[in-house]
């Protein structure tokens, strides 16, 4: 007998929840699996060989996005696969069950904003940390030989540093205040200064804005800011093989 189609897994949601009216992955229709409560928004698909092409990830995005407008959302990574709906049943809900509720129940009504501040140019902020420095100012004052060269550049390069730390403290500590969670990223490179998701629910989200706002305004001369969102708690929701 032929293998069943695979069933491609975007996310958990609630039992009662329509599945969205855009096709998924692979062009495929989604649908929903219930049991119990929950429910796992699908597509089925004539092959397991899914790759990260951009059309595909955007598809898995957009099922994901409409979803959370429609309620509550629990994402998949992309590229969940079961070979089955009694797979999907045995492995995922069956034994999840209580904890998927209570995870369902917990990401009611919340939304992730994602976060990226990033200075404009090193040059700025360089001018910015020299003029608060008189001890670098000293060094380049006096700089005659190597050895001079080599202390200044080290002052600089932890006074950077210290400011950018100091600046991702500032932007973290109050946007923070107004979200039920925290996650930050690593950063990716030397002019990025925080790269963070907010876990909001949606009463704080004006107060949320407001903050970005002003923070925002207050270090506009250094640093630009991008956010993303509300999109569902990506950065907060692990569901993976069980």
């Amino acid at each position: 007998m032929a293998a069943a189609d695979p069933l491609y897994a975007y996310a958990v949601v609630r039992g009662d929840a329509s599945p969205p009216g855009r096709r998924g992955v692979l062009d495929a229709p989604v649908a929903a699996v219930r049991d119990g409560g929950v429910a796992v928004l699908v597509s089925r698909l004539s092959s397991d060989h899914v790759r990260a092409k951009r059309r595909d990830l955007l598809a898995h995005s957009d099922v994901l996005q409409e979803a959370h407008g429609n309620g509550v959302v629990l994402p998949f990574r992309f590229g969940m696969l079961f070979d089955s709906e009694d797979e999907l049943r045995e492995r995922l809900i069956g034994p999840r069950r209580d904890e998927l509720l209570s995870l369902l129940e917990r990401f009611e009504g919340v939304a992730e904003m994602r976060l990226r501040a990033r200075y404009h140019d090193r040059e700025s902020v360089l001018a910015d940390v020299v003029k608060d420095d008189p001890e670098i100012l000293r060094l380049r004052d006096r700089a005659r030989s190597q050895g001079d060269l080599v202390q200044l550049g080290e002052r600089v390069a932890k006074r950077y540093e210290r400011r950018r730390s100091i600046d991702a403290d500032t932007i973290l500590s109050r946007l923070g205040a107004h979200a039920d969670n925290t996650y930050v990223d690593e950063l990716d490179d030397e002019l990025a200064v925080l790269k963070a998701s907010f876990l909001i629910r949606g009463r704080k989200r004006k107060k949320f804005d407001a903050e970005l706002d002003a923070v925002a305004l207050r270090l506009r001369h250094l640093v630009a800011f991008t956010c993303t969102g509300p999109l569902p708690p990506h950065s907060f929701v692990t569901l993976g093989d069980s």
